[in-house]
């Protein structure tokens, strides 16, 4: 039954084909927003009363992770209580076993790294148009051929799983576990798919450039981190294989690349609001009609998205973008000289390292405070690229009115094992 749900939308998205003008695309997002507000949120008790009376979305209130979490029992359409939900995804994070279901729907548990863990519920109907999604646009099947996909991931779930079938061999590796110990399961295993986060795959490649192991992948998969521009051509280098970005979080199968390399937001899903940060840069905020069970309305992230000035030669109407440039709570901010606070993207420190110094493979920048920054570094001449990005840094940061600010330079990352690497990252919290 499961893998004719998968069929049956799998046909759906393929029939539906590519939304070429954007007044289309518009007409069918209110005609699916409206019928989700009929037939899902009359069922949630949060949201009952606004659908009742055919609310229009923006009468619907902003929604955070936070807010999100507080409201658990009420928003969800399936009863399920949060101390319930915690309970069985702790269990299955301690056990790591994550095929337990509540209600006929897999519980699974975010990492937390905006400060609020975030739990999330999947029927087994979200999972079937999940998966047709993914077999639609980033795992295409190939007749007569199987091919074996390996995804690390921090924890496993039905929803990942469901892509097995008898033309995909899926197989899950834990991070949790010891690289060189994934590695070699990895090189037994000779994937032809390989998702992982960006962090990860520039490991695997270090692996694979040492001679450890030797896979070919025909394709590679990015997901959970930034993709900077120096990790895609490091890993598409070691490769020579296509790498498609996948944005993809706790709230939505939000984005793809696109054949044209373009990442675009699934915008046949969910409705993406903008609120800009200035003329490209904004914060989505997603109401995602495919979600039933835990409905996604009006949720704002804190990613920073960068939106192309021109349209993709794909044709596709959907809103594309430049890149995803960091999270809104790693914009860095330091005391300008007239009280005001002085912003700086994340995107912009991270072009002032590249083009700093060479001979480094990973880094991360941490604001610890207002005029602190803190270099941990992995490079064998650690002084002397410490140096050249230390001084790179200052003068970007003078040329803005940034005065006083002193870098402490760390040799090696520390970093647990599962946790995701943010390359620019501020701990201080505004006042």
């Amino acid at each position: 039954m499961f893998k004719i749900k998968i069929i049956y939308f799998l046909l759906a998205y393929t029939l539906r084909g590519t939304f070429r003008q954007r007044a289309a695309l518009e007409r069918f997002q209110q005609r699916k927003w409206r019928r989700f507000r009929k037939i899902v949120l009359t069922h949630s008790p949060f949201y009952q009363e606004l659908a009742q009376r055919e609310a229009d979305l923006s009468d619907f209130p902003l929604m955070n992770k936070a807010a999100f979490m507080a409201n658990f029992d009420q928003i969800n359409t399936l009863g399920i209580q949060r101390e319930e939900a915690m309970q069985l995804a702790l269990q299955a994070e301690m056990e790591r076993d994550f095929s337990p279901e509540l209600k006929g729907a897999t519980v699974g548990l975010s990492t937390g790294t905006s400060g609020t863990r975030g739990l999330f519920l999947v029927s087994n109907t979200e999972r079937a148009k999940w998966t047709a999604m993914v077999l639609r646009r980033v795992v295409p099947l190939k007749l007569f051929k199987k091919q074996r996909v390996a995804f690390f991931l921090r924890a496993n779930s039905n929803l990942y799983s469901s892509v097995q079938s008898a033309s995909l061999e899926f197989r899950f590796f834990d991070i949790f576990q010891p690289i060189g110990q994934l590695v070699q399961a990895l090189a037994e295993f000779q994937p032809h798919i390989l998702a992982a986060q960006p962090s990860v795959l520039s490991a695997i490649a270090e692996y694979q450039l040492a001679g450890e192991i030797q896979i070919h992948p025909s394709l590679i998969i990015s997901f959970a981190e930034v993709l900077t521009t120096e990790d895609k051509t490091f890993i598409q280098n070691t490769w020579s294989a296509p790498l498609r970005e996948v944005y993809q979080c706790t709230e939505g199968f939000l984005g793809v690349t696109c054949a044209q390399g373009t990442l675009h937001l699934n915008e046949d899903i969910a409705i993406f609001e903008k609120k800009y940060l200035d003329e490209t840069r904004f914060i989505p905020i997603i109401t995602d009609f495919t979600r039933s069970s835990q409905p996604i309305v009006r949720y704002e992230l804190n990613d920073i998205l960068v939106e192309k000035t021109e349209p993709c030669t794909c044709g596709s109407c959907f809103t594309a973008l430049e890149r995803i440039e960091g999270r809104e709570d790693d914009i860095l901010l330091f005391p300008g000289a007239n009280g005001e606070m002085i912003k700086v993207f994340p995107d912009l420190i991270c072009r002032v390292i590249a083009r700093s110094a060479e001979g480094f493979r990973a880094y991360r920048l941490r604001q610890i405070e207002p005029l602190v920054l803190q270099l941990e570094l992995e490079s064998a001449n650690f002084e002397g690229v410490a140096e050249k990005i230390t001084n790179g840094i200052q003068s970007f940061l003078q040329e803005r009115g940034v005065l006083g600010v002193t870098l402490r330079c760390v040799e090696g990352i520390q970093k647990k094992a599962g946790e995701k690497l943010r390359r620019v990252e501020r701990k201080i919290v505004p006042n």
